[in-house]
């Protein structure tokens, strides 16, 4: 974890913002929060006394009202060795635009604005210069898919994920594409045509990236695959419903999830959907949490069905990951996935590691099973990766590990 010496400041101003950057309307906004800014950092670390157009509506400044423009600002302070280390200020509106931040003498560090469409949909994030004249940098947030790519027919995998960066050229020729050259998928988060790998519940400003790195690992394990892209529905979890039909209807025979939570409820349509599609596989990651998830579950990988094939990562010698959890009963499998090369959200090869990469590394084992012997069924799956398994501590899971399962052994 990142030591952090300086005063971060974080804001975030909530408006309807359609305009461009350069816009006089956006300036004068800008204007605005540039000085208020500097103003309430300063009352914060006791510089200054708070302007007369602010109402303190809570105690220590948490909560400001400004009157002209009728907006709150609430603000929380974090301390390291009773030294101011961060502050957060959020100024809300009505979507979030821009968030600044400052160091301990309250100097402009970085500012990062969220520029919107005219539906009000998010399409990209700007970072500004300090004087908040100039766009330094900008990261498409929901781009179009501008590949020329043929119609594929070797589609096995299902990722359900954040989504996946789908303008790297080097992941391109493994997405499912349809007979018009677009992707096989659907963002079911924002319910569009564009499941583009971002994770915004966190920070808006700094999305949160996880699909691109899993689509990496399906990728370099199963080359011969393609795999449709679908953003799970984070924000409507029975929206699942609908996904597992789609997916379904496209006749992937896998689903790949690296996800899960201890929420039962988050998961109960997901449950009652997949019952229906006894021939889907579900590859779900185990967790990590260093838990038993006999004792505490964790879904949907703790739902006892027949199609979910439940994974948790191990290290190169066979030992239960430093995070994962484990369970002699609902974990069935342990695969190296400690040490795992991937490919980001940026395109830049790294190495990464946890339950989420063992799922593909699984994944990517049973479509080369499955491009082999197509009419198999789940029953034929599950045996052929019992007997490439090596029963190991019987309490961790209940079939055992698989050294390697980048390699064919078995697959005839």
């Amino acid at each position: 974890m990142y030591k952090i010496f300086f005063l971060y400041f974080f804001l975030i101003i909530v408006h309807i913002l359609i305009k461009p950057v350069n816009s006089s309307t956006l300036n004068n906004e800008l204007k605005f929060i540039k000085n208020s800014s500097k103003h309430i950092c300063k009352v914060l670390i006791g510089k200054e006394k708070l302007n007369i157009e602010w109402n303190k509506v809570s105690k220590n400044y948490k909560t400001l009202y400004h009157k002209k423009t009728k907006s709150y600002v609430t603000s929380s302070i974090f301390q390291r060795q009773n030294k101011i280390n961060l502050i957060t200020l959020t100024f809300k509106l009505k979507a979030p635009i821009i968030q600044l931040r400052l160091d301990k003498n309250c100097n402009f560090q970085n500012i990062r604005i969220i520029i919107y469409d005219n539906r009000k949909n998010p399409i990209s994030i700007n970072t500004l210069s300090n004087d908040f004249k100039t766009t330094l940098s900008k990261q498409e947030v929901n781009p179009t898919f501008n590949h020329n790519l043929k119609m594929t027919n070797n589609n096995l995998i299902a990722l359900v994920d954040t989504g996946v960066n789908y303008t790297l050229t080097k992941l391109v020729n493994n997405l499912a594409i349809d007979k018009h050259g677009k992707i096989i998928g659907y963002d079911f988060w924002d319910d569009d045509n564009f499941p583009f790998d971002s994770d915004p519940r966190r920070n808006p400003f700094y999305p949160r990236h996880h699909g691109t790195a899993v689509f990496s690992v399906l990728k370099n394990e199963a080359p011969n695959t393609n795999i449709g892209i679908y953003r799970f529905p984070a924000l409507k979890m029975c929206k699942f419903k609908d996904l597992i039909e789609e997916i379904a209807e496209k006749s992937f025979r896998i689903v790949n999830l690296s996800m899960g939570s201890k929420n039962r409820n988050d998961w109960e349509c997901f449950f009652n959907s997949i019952k229906k599609y006894k021939n889907l596989i579900f590859v779900v990651s185990a967790g990590n949490d260093k838990q038993n998830i006999d004792i505490n579950p964790i879904y949907p990988a703790s739902f006892k069905l027949k199609n979910i094939i439940v994974v948790s990562s191990s290290t190169k010698n066979g030992e239960l990951g430093r995070d994962s959890n484990f369970g002699a009963e609902n974990v069935d499998f342990l695969l190296p996935a400690e040490n795992v090369s991937v490919i980001d959200h940026r395109g830049v090869n790294s190495y990464t590691g946890g339950t989420s990469y063992a799922v593909p590394r699984m994944s990517a084992l049973i479509a080369r099973y499955l491009t082999k012997n197509q009419e198999s069924s789940i029953d034929d799956v599950l045996n052929f990766l019992k007997k490439r398994s090596i029963t190991t501590d019987k309490t961790v899971s209940k079939y055992g590990w698989i050294p390697d399962p980048s390699d064919d052994y078995l697959i005839n």
